[in-house]
């Protein structure tokens, strides 16, 4: 639950905790995607107005990376307003002032549908160093430092198959056989060498090193401090 109002936003969470559901309540955007990137977490609970751009990056970056569910909290909208927040990833809207029992009824109900998603389709682990470098799987999305970075299929490929065994190296024919998903072919390092050249400058060009050299050997990831 992330809500400006703290008492608004805990009565909230009381209304939720029962003896199998527990809750939080933050007012801080950065510390609420933090522990929401190190944590699992069944619904995401935002007080969100599309007018407050922070609010509105805070509620794109959650879905980019999750499939949790997200309710959102709002000021009364006109309804161009209510399709953008849907557009930018919520899946429920209520109106404020917020009728607590409605709001954990809906509450439950996201939690419920989340669930039996997860019975019917295998997760999509997302890989995250803080908020500097997010790489989500099922939306094929990395963002650094809270922003998106356009990639290739085969550069995200690439960058994902490093992020997820940090620091160790693979050699030129690993990677392409894993990325590809053929037998190593004749120019079959130097294709590698092309996309990780190009991957590696996106990076740098945010002051990123996170994908290195191993000379005669090959790249391994060397993940944030």
């Amino acid at each position: 639950m992330v809500n400006k109002d703290l008492a608004v936003g805990q009565a909230i969470c009381d209304s939720l905790v029962d003896d199998v559901t527990d809750a939080c309540c933050m007012t801080s955007a950065m510390e609420a995607l933090a522990n929401y990137m190190k944590n699992e977490y069944c619904l995401v609970i935002l007080d969100v107005q599309p007018a407050d751009a922070n609010s509105m990056e805070l509620l794109r970056t959650i879905r980019n990376t999750k499939h949790t569910p997200i309710l959102v909290l709002t000021d009364p909208l006109d309804s161009e307003d209510i399709v953008t927040l849907f557009h930018t990833g919520a899946d429920a809207c209520l109106e404020k002032p917020v009728d607590i029992l409605i709001c954990a009824a809906q509450a439950r109900a996201l939690i419920r549908l989340y669930f039996d998603g997860d019975n019917r389709h295998e997760r999509h682990s997302t890989i995250s160093f803080g908020s500097e470098l997010i790489i989500s799987p099922r939306y094929r999305q990395v963002m650094v430092d809270g922003k998106n970075l356009e990639l290739t299929r085969k550069e995200f490929d690439l960058l994902h198959c490093l992020a997820s065994y940090p620091r160790q190296v693979f050699s030129l024919e690993h990677l392409y056989a894993h990325v590809w998903d053929d037998e190593f072919a004749v120019s079959g390092e130097e294709t590698v060498r092309v996309h990780i050249r190009t991957l590696r400058k996106k990076l740098t060009a945010l002051g990123k090193d996170f994908i290195q050299n191993t000379w005669g050997v090959g790249y391994k990831f060397v993940p944030p401090e």
